[in-house]
This record gives structure tokens, C-alpha cells and sequence, in this order.
């Protein structure tokens, strides 16, 4: 490591250590006694705090802030993780990772793990290798993302949540705290306890300044003929027919999310989707 290379426009500490294959855009700033480690990118506007470190191989677009504490780019937690395939994280826009979070670069084989942009993740939260985050999510304390989760936009996870490997959360879900998902999670819904739907997240419906009446009157639609009034019909028979019916995009990707998870080829994706607490349990 060094600290004697110069940064143009940077705001750099004497107390920070650099790597010589490092870059550091103008208006970064890296507080004192934080680490940028080799071939890591930190973009124009981003703020590296005291002592949290940028391990290795980490891209970081603009105007992220990482806390005191914070590990981003580490090592996969893989026991096959091979040093000859490093990995990589690469980071969005404008996310913030409070203290403590942990972020692991990918393991072989598998994309890049990726975090989009305008994301918060709360102290102690944690996302595996191959994760794939996406966009204006908020991920609570000590919540974790095991390897290759993809979580989609606008969730809200509540603390202490865990996200089983290979699981995927669509958009506009809210998981209660200590929630788990070892099965799929379809948009819009609220998830308690472990795999339980409990009911649509009304709130984030109406906020969510991207759907029209005619939106959400679709989706509580769908919602209810899997979720409520399927009794006895078979899961594949009822997205059968839903899949036949005229809908705008917003419901349409609530039945094509049930679709793609019934066909899944991959068996380690092969996990159903989550079920109702209160209705039909049976979504695989």
C-alpha cells in the first residue's frame, strides 16, 4: 500500500492507504486510516470513511458512502473459492452501507456480485458472492443475502431477514423482521415468518408513483386468484390461465414471476414460491 501518489481533485487523508493499482476519482473522498486496496475504482463524489475498507477488485460508482467498519470486496465465503479467480463487486450510484456491512467479491463460476443504485444497507447487513442487487432498496440491520440471491427494486427487508442461496425477490416486497425466503418472493407482497405471504404491501402500492389505479386493481387481482381462490386448482393450471388474460405490465410480471419459477430448469433455483399464511399453501 502507499499514500504517495497524486490525486487531483480528491480529498485523500495522509493517514489512508492506497494501493498502488487503485483509482481514486476526482471529488472522492477517503477519510483517514481507510483502505483502497488493489483495483478498486472509486468514483467521483464517493466518501470512504475512517477505517472502513475497500478489499479488492471493487468498482464504486458515484456519491456512495461507506461507514467506519464497513468491508466491501472481500473474499467470497466459499470453500471452493480459488485465488486464481478473484472475483469482483462492482457498485452502482449513490448507496449508502452503514457500519460493519460486508460485501464479498464473486466466486467461479457466476457473474460479478452487483449492487445497483440508491440502496441503503443498515449496520451489520450483508450480501454474499453472485448476489445481485438491484435498485432504491433498503436492506435493515444484520439482514443477510446468501450467495447468488437476487433481490429486484424497491424492497423493503426489515432487520435480522435471511434470504436463502439461489432465492429471488422481486420488486416491491416487504419482509416483517426476522423473515426468511428459502422459496421465490412475487412483487408487491408482504412476507412474515419463514416463506409466509400474508398479504399484499398495500403501502408500497400506493406509493409507488409508477402505477396507475388500474395497476394495482390488476395485481390485487392476480393476488387473490393464486393467493385466495385457487381451493383445489392446480399452481400451474391457474397461472395458465392467468397467463391468457389481458393485463397491463405490472400484474402481468406477477404471473410471469410464477411462471418462470415453475419452469425452472437450473435445481438449485428449483425452490417454489413462497405461500399464504392464510390461504393456499401449496405455490410449487
Amino acid at each position: 500500500m502507499t499514500t504517495t501518489q497524486e490525486y487531483v481533485d480528491a480529498s485523500v487523508h495522509p493517514s489512508a492507504s492506497i494501493a498502488p493499482t487503485a483509482v481514486i476519482a476526482p471529488g472522492a473522498i477517503i477519510d483517514q486510516e481507510a483502505i483502497v486496496g488493489p483495483h478498486c475504482h472509486i468514483g467521483t463524489g464517493s466518501r470512504i470513511r475512517m477505517r472502513a475498507i475497500i478489499v479488492q477488485h471493487t468498482t464504486l460508482g458515484e456519491h456512495n458512502d461507506v461507514h467506519p467498519y464497513a468491508v466491501l470486496g472481500d473474499d467470497p465465503q466459499d470453500r471452493d473459492f480459488s485465488p486464481e479467480h478473484v472475483g469482483e463487486l462492482v457498485i452502482g450510484d449513490h448507496n449508502i452501507f452503514r457500519e460493519s456491512v460486508t460485501l464479498h467479491r464473486s466466486t467461479h463460476p457466476g457473474p460479478p456480485t452487483t449492487v445497483g443504485s440508491n440502496n441503503y444497507f443498515m449496520c451489520h447487513s450483508h450480501a454474499g458472492h453472485n448476489a445481485q442487487v438491484g435498485d432504491n432498496n433498503t436492506i435493515g440491520n444484520a439482514t443477510c443475502l446468501a450467495g447468488h440471491a437476487t433481490i429486484g427494486n424497491g424492497n423493503i427487508l426489515s432487520s435480522w431477514v435471511g434470504i436463502h442461496q439461489f432465492v429471488r425477490i422481486s420488486d416491491g416486497t416487504m419482509f416483517q423482521a426476522s423473515a426468511a425466503a428459502s422459496q421465490h418472493v412475487p412483487p408487491y407482497v408482504i412476507v412474515r415468518n419463514v416463506n409466509g405471504v400474508v398479504g399484499l404491501n398495500s403501502v408500497g402500492l400506493r406509493r409507488n408513483s409508477a402505477l396507475n389505479d388500474q395497476d394495482r386493481r390488476e395485481i390485487k387481482e392476480v393476488y387473490r386468484a393464486i393467493y385466495r381462490t385457487r381451493g383445489g386448482r392446480s399452481m400451474a393450471d391457474t397461472i395458465e390461465s392467468l397467463r391468457a388474460m389481458s393485463f397491463q405490465p405490472a400484474a402481468r410480471r406477477f404471473v410471469d414471476f410464477f411462471y418462470d419459477a415453475l419452469n425452472e430448469q437450473d435445481p438449485r433455483k428449483k425452490r417454489g414460491v413462497c405461500g399464504s399464511l392464510t390461504g393456499n399453501r401449496n405455490t410449487s
